[in-house]
């Protein structure tokens, strides 16, 4: 039993298959079965658009090396030019690199996609060096030479620094030394005070001794 409502008919006149699954001729635009999808097999009446879309680069029998023909050249021709002129190597096309811009950073072989230009010294660099700090920027030394004039230079800084370490460090033995000196003059003072209170006791003594002794004679 057939089913006229699934599949399509051969568009072949001699043929007329009615086919599930049925191919469509991309030249013609028709429906053909299995038997006549190809274009010699339904006669296309666009095979020759069908020739020109379908171009094949031909292979040298001399060298087995492709033959590039360009469109709507004769292969045979082509084919005889190639021979003749000993079977060149063909062109390689050459693509243009894409990282084209490279770093001026010495030593760096970087390369970006887009230019990365320094607002200041306009130079291109790459994301590691972009920074005017990363790559030496020209104007950070050219803004820091003439100030350099009225600035002491590194040694002056640090014979500075040495010489403020001195004033320092003779400060603090200064301060030692009052301190010392603090202490040895309130040593004496508390010394001379135990002196001379040992001093008059000794002389409250000595006066009572004398007392008991005229008692002692004007008893007798």
């Amino acid at each position: 039993m057939e089913l006229p409502s699934i599949g399509k008919h051969c568009s072949d006149s001699t043929c007329s298959q009615l086919d599930f699954l049925p191919f469509t001729c991309q030249y013609c635009k028709q429906t053909f079965c299995q038997d006549h999808w190809r274009l010699e097999g339904h006669a296309c009446p666009n095979s020759q658009d069908a020739t020109l879309k379908d171009q094949r680069v031909p292979i040298c029998p001399l060298c087995d090396k492709p033959v590039p023909v360009k469109k709507g050249e004769d292969p045979n021709l082509r084919m005889e030019q190639h021979i003749s002129a000993g079977c060149p190597e063909p062109a390689a096309t050459v693509s243009k690199p894409i990282y084209t811009n490279s770093c001026n950073v010495k030593g760096c072989k970087n390369r970006s996609a887009i230019p990365i230009v320094c607002q200041k010294c306009r130079l291109n660099y790459c994301l590691k060096h972009r920074l005017e700090g990363d790559h030496a920027c020209a104007s950070q030394q050219q803004t820091s030479a003439p100030g350099n004039k009225g600035r002491p230079n590194g040694n002056s800084s640090n014979g500075n620094n040495s010489s403020s370490g001195a004033n320092e460090s003779n400060w603090s033995s200064k301060a030692v030394n009052v301190a010392r000196n603090a202490r040895a003059s309130a040593a004496a003072a508390a010394a001379q005070q135990r002196a001379n209170a040992n001093a008059s006791s000794h002389g409250r003594h000595g006066g009572s001794s004398g007392k008991t002794e005229k008692d002692k004679c004007s008893i007798s």
